[in-house]
């Protein structure tokens, strides 16, 4: 019975880390969230606003899906159309 108990806590904790790995990728998105949708607030209506407004809209898809590094990914390049990275 106390090997199932400690097997059973070792098993939890070995997943604490990965959880808060996830947590930081999570802030990434919003933390860029925040900054495309402020840039494209301030940013001249165009071609480049459109399509970073379409990757903006895939970021937040992906981060959704918690597909984090997608997400940031497509929030960077949605910055980069908008000179803000």
């Amino acid at each position: 019975m106390k090997f199932a108990f400690a097997l059973v806590a070792l098993t939890t904790l070995a997943f604490v880390p990965a959880a808060n790995a996830a947590d930081a990728r999570l802030a990434d998105c919003s933390k860029l969230a925040k900054q495309v949708s402020a840039a494209l607030e301030t940013a001249p209506a165009g071609a480049t606003v459109d399509a970073a407004r379409q990757l903006a809209a895939k970021g937040h898809n992906y981060c959704g899906l918690q597909l984090y590094s997608v997400g940031v990914s497509h929030y960077s390049k949605a910055l980069e159309l908008l000179g803000k990275n």
